[in-house]
């Protein structure tokens, strides 16, 4: 499902970073963990904390507010779910000072695993942020995604997993059936 009055114009993200991984756990526990903002300072590094409310998967047209440390910069992006098909794919948006970013999580069941591919398409406002989009940005974001999908995997795969599939089966529960 997509909300069309909130609908992105794509050419204006000039860059994309895609990573994915492939985690040791069902699609719908993962889309849960990864979709419920609460939960992203555990497994995205540059993630500082959130303003979310309910502290469940976010749901087509809600929106969150992310406090993001990206290298030298400090960003607050107020993020609005665009789409959203439970266990399959979320997308959210955000327009901030800094930049346009448009992120785009996707699962496909693999096995007893689930692939999970993270894109996230972006552009910088202003000099010199707009001339470093192409380079040590989309390093520095690259680098930062891969640890992200890294620590995501861990924190499914390992002891720590009961306590994220709780979290996600609790909300599930409090939010309704997604």
């Amino acid at each position: 499902m997509r909300a069309p009055h909130l609908d992105y114009p794509e050419r204006r993200l000039s860059y994309r970073i895609e990573t994915k991984i492939l985690i040791k756990a069902p699609a719908r526990d993962v889309f849960d963990f990864v979709t419920t903002p609460t939960l992203w300072p555990m497994w995205y590094p540059a993630t500082r904390a959130v303003q979310a409310k309910p502290d469940r998967s976010l749901l087509l047209g809600e929106t969150v507010v992310e406090f993001i440390k990206a290298g030298p910069r400090s960003i607050v992006a107020e993020w609005t779910v665009v789409e959203c098909e439970p266990g399959q794919l979320w997308t959210i948006d955000t327009v901030t000072g800094e930049g346009d970013a448009r992120l785009t999580y996707t699962l496909a069941v693999h096995g007893r695993a689930t692939e999970f591919r993270r894109v996230l398409q972006y552009r910088s406002r202003g000099l010199p942020w707009r001339w470093l989009d192409g380079n040590i940005t989309r390093w520095m974001l690259r680098r930062q995604a891969r640890a992200a999908l890294r620590n995501l995997k861990r924190v499914l795969e390992s002891g720590a997993r009961a306590a994220a599939i709780g979290a996600g089966k609790r909300n599930r529960k409090k939010g309704g059936e997604l």
